[in-house]
């Protein structure tokens, strides 16, 4: 199954000079390393090049969208269509769910492919000068479950327009 998980504040705040705009939060990093680790994170080589992100991300099939060679171990490089790549990742693994883990552009572009959006909504709106159009994003996703949090809000959100195509 492929998924989205990301983290906004309540603009759609993502990100503050490449990084998250919020601090260290345990709670959050908890629920992303609960749904993600077993599986596989897909994530854009600005989000691979930060330097607080493992690398790689333990527990986890990791693969870095780049045109530029990648010479960590355990780290797959993906270029060219990635959308075909990710139908053949999931053929390859097909008890694995593959997260697109950001940044905005690869969100954007794989969106509407998602079966899943795993979204943490930060309360408050934070200075950030990266952020996406939640509406947008979200535009035929439909609520499905809600985890209220002491400084944040999980929710699951289903592809509903995917769901009726299939």
């Amino acid at each position: 199954m492929l998924k989205a998980i990301i983290a906004v504040d309540q603009l759609g705040g993502i990100g503050l000079n490449g990084t998250l705009p919020w601090p260290h939060n345990s709670e959050d990093m908890k629920w992303f390393q609960s749904n993600t680790t077993g599986h596989i994170v897909v994530m854009g080589r600005k989000t691979w090049e930060h330097p607080k992100m493992p690398k790689p991300l333990p527990d986890r099939i990791n693969l870095v969208v780049t045109n530029q060679p990648i010479l960590t171990p355990g780290i797959t490089a993906m270029k060219g269509d990635i959308i075909e790549r990710l139908k053949t990742i999931q053929k390859q693994y097909p008890s694995k769910d593959i997260f697109i883990i950001g940044g905005k552009i690869l969100l954007e572009s794989c969106i509407s492919h998602c079966d899943q959006i795993y979204l943490t909504m930060f309360k408050g709106a934070y200075k950030v000068d990266t952020a996406i159009d939640l509406p947008k994003l979200l535009h035929g996703f439909q609520l499905r479950t809600v985890k209220p949090g002491l400084t944040c809000m999980f929710s699951i959100y289903h592809n509903e327009l995917k769901s009726r195509n299939n």
